[in-house]
């Protein structure tokens, strides 16, 4: 096995499996498995920013700009981080005074 490791640090450099990732995968090759691949995990997508999330957290801002991330969330039973991630990257809304503010507004008019 160390063998087997030194070649392909040889061949592959850094982008090489670590030791014990070749003994985990030699050890699940021998009981059965036919696949290195990842198998399918049920549960949550791992993308959940789509078109209908957005366009439904921009009309609840749009409508109440004192919403929290975390009511915002709860409504879309999405994790609060993506919640934020959304309303700051996506919809480039940032929270000031405890209200929704677009981005592109400069400090002055904020202020006003």
């Amino acid at each position: 096995m160390q063998q087997i490791c030194l070649d392909m640090k040889e061949v592959l450099g850094d982008d090489a499996s670590s030791q014990a990732t070749l003994y985990r995968l030699t050890g699940a090759l021998q009981r059965g498995r036919q696949s290195t691949e990842d198998e399918h995990r049920s549960g949550r997508p791992s993308d959940t920013c789509t078109d209908e999330n957005v366009n439904s957290i921009q009309d609840m801002i749009a409508k109440d700009r004192r919403l929290t991330v975390t009511h915002v969330a709860q409504r879309h039973t999405l994790s609060t981080g993506t919640t934020n991630r959304m309303n700051s990257d996506v919809l480039g809304y940032n929270k000031v005074c405890a209200r929704w503010v677009p981005t592109m507004l400069t400090a002055e008019i904020m202020h006003t």
